[in-house]
């Protein structure tokens, strides 16, 4: 396993000189583009001389971010302690992957409505394009952090000790669904504020199902490890007092916030946003509960153990 972290940190490392150069270029690209269209210019010649190599480095920023996946994976595997960053690192990596995606069908709407004539809602793709970088950005200096303290770890120690999966594992869970449930709950609030109820109706299925997939993603590969080493009991006693106890918080937390929600669509007159957005806002708001509550009863616990 040691020798499979230094092989990923040696390849990661090479795709993050080489993959930041594509996006850099990309960046440019999509600043070219925009200011093209603000200025009224025909942008398809700058588009056919372009879009190979534009794709070609979003292939190349699509390798790292794999890569970078993998190197988290074998860190959460082999290194015994929970770790804010990692769960961090994890989380940030998923959305990016996911926002990469997202990146190719903004280009191939932003060309089409180009080409249709219709410039107006052009800008704002532009807008959601920026934001998108900036999460690429963030993930590449995080990345990179990670990079680094996966190397110093190897220098040194001689050993890479065995993980205690099923504590770090548990604990990371709990880190990735308050990153989870938080951007998730930005996200919805940021929508309900500035975005009009139409495009919130449209994009809302697609939106939540992106933002649950790290938490979904690090859940599963928490199932399969218990089902790979067919381990009976899934949670120890300390973890089951804790998941029961924050259970019972959430669940007692949901009846308000349903009760909430019921006097506001009853009480409050066309108010017709809470009946698009109420289960997304109840999935992250009972999430971000029963994750804090759960890491908060693990920290405290172990507190007292040290004592």
């Amino acid at each position: 396993m040691k020798q499979a972290i230094s092989i990923n940190r040696k390849v990661s490392l090479i795709l993050l000189v080489i993959s930041f150069a594509g996006f850099v270029s990309n960046c440019i690209f999509y600043i070219m583009m925009h200011l093209k269209i603000a200025g009224s210019l025909d942008i398809e010649p700058y588009i056919k001389s372009i879009e190979i190599f534009a794709f070609f480095a979003m292939v190349l920023v699509l390798f790292f971010h794999l890569s970078a996946i993998t190197a988290v994976v074998l860190e959460i595997r082999v290194y015994y302690s929970d770790s804010v960053l990692r769960s961090f690192i994890f989380f940030l990596t998923v959305i990016s992957t996911i926002m990469l995606f997202g990146d190719y069908a903004l280009l191939g709407d932003i060309t089409k409505e180009y080409r249709a004539g219709l410039i107006e809602g052009i800008f704002s793709e532009f807008i959601i394009l920026y934001f998108s970088q900036v999460l690429h950005l963030l993930f590449y200096i995080f990345a990179l952090i990670l990079l680094v303290i996966t190397g110093r770890k190897q220098a040194e120690t001689a050993q890479v000790q065995e993980a205690l999966k099923d504590e770090a594992v548990f604990i990371n869970v709990q880190y990735v669904g308050i990153f989870t449930s938080v951007l998730g709950l930005a996200i919805l609030i940021a929508m309900s504020l500035f975005t009009p109820l139409w495009a919130i109706r449209k994009g809302i299925i697609i939106l939540c199902i992106c933002l649950v997939l790290p938490y979904a993603a690090i859940v599963v590969y928490w199932i399969v490890l218990k089902i790979r080493e067919r381990i009976t009991e899934w949670y120890d006693e300390k973890q089951f007092q804790d998941v029961t106890k924050a259970s019972f918080v959430s669940f007692l937390s949901s009846i308000v916030i349903l009760a909430a929600f019921f006097l506001i669509q009853n009480l409050v007159a066309r108010f017709d946003l809470m009946n698009v957005i109420w289960f997304p806002l109840y999935f992250f708001t009972v999430l971000l509960i029963f994750s804090a509550t759960v890491l908060y009863l693990n920290k405290k616990g172990a507190a007292v153990c040290k004592s």
